[in-house]
């Protein structure tokens, strides 16, 4: 089993606990990601799923 933390660009939107590797979109739906509510809390007009990351 492995931690994987998920960044947007440097902030930190999440971990998950996995014994498989991971796409971004797997990642993002196991935490339950909630693209209009982060826009909104970091004050962004919109997002680039090309500068999500994944960190094993």
């Amino acid at each position: 089993m492995s931690k994987v933390k998920i960044y947007y660009e440097d902030i930190l939107v999440g971990e998950v606990v996995t014994n498989q590797s991971l796409t971004v979109d797997q990642a993002l739906e196991l935490i339950g990601f909630d693209e209009e509510k982060f826009i909104s809390e970091q004050g962004f007009d919109g997002i680039d799923y090309n500068d999500f990351k994944l960190q094993y």
